[in-house]
């Protein structure tokens, strides 16, 4: 997995040459192509090395596209639109919903690590247990802290 703008040509063909798929978060100005929509919302399209190869011929790379909505938790009218390219292609096996949900979740972790990390690096007693089970159980209540509920929407099949 990886994060928005860290997508190219060039690391879609290094993963893909070395026998690994890859799920990654597209920017918004990246456009592509519906080539082919699949039966669960999700489309297949290209990847091209540039624009001016892409006119010359060159050898463009398959991608699936998932594009799905998260509600914003702070402001419930808002929105936020996700768009993610991956090779995994069937859909029996990686459902677009469950790419994302996997996708998010992955990114909760994070945050919630990350947010764990500045407060601990903060704090004058990192860890206030001195025993090592109930170091791991104020570790445990310091990550469920932060995760919420998140209602991810697919944009309906027509």
């Amino acid at each position: 997995m990886w994060d928005r703008g860290l997508h190219s040509y060039a690391m879609v063909q290094a993963t893909v040459s070395k026998g690994c798929d890859y799920l990654g978060r597209i920017p918004a100005n990246v456009k592509f192509l519906s080539e082919k929509t699949l039966d669960d919302g999700s489309y297949l399209s290209w990847i091209y090395p540039s624009g001016t190869l892409r006119k010359k011929g060159q050898q463009p790379i398959l991608v699936r596209v998932i594009e799905y909505t998260i509600e914003n938790l702070d402001n419930s009218e808002e929105q936020i639109r996700y768009r993610l390219i991956t090779s995994l292609l069937d859909i029996e096996k990686f459902p677009a919903q469950l790419l994302a949900y996997e996708y998010h979740q992955r990114w909760e972790v994070e945050n919630t690590i990350d947010e764990l990390k500045v407060h601990l690096l903060g704090r004058k007693t990192h860890i206030r247990s001195q025993k090592p089970r109930e170091v791991v159980q104020e570790v445990y209540g310091l990550l469920l802290g932060p995760n919420r509920c998140t209602v991810i929407n697919f944009p309906s099949r027509n």
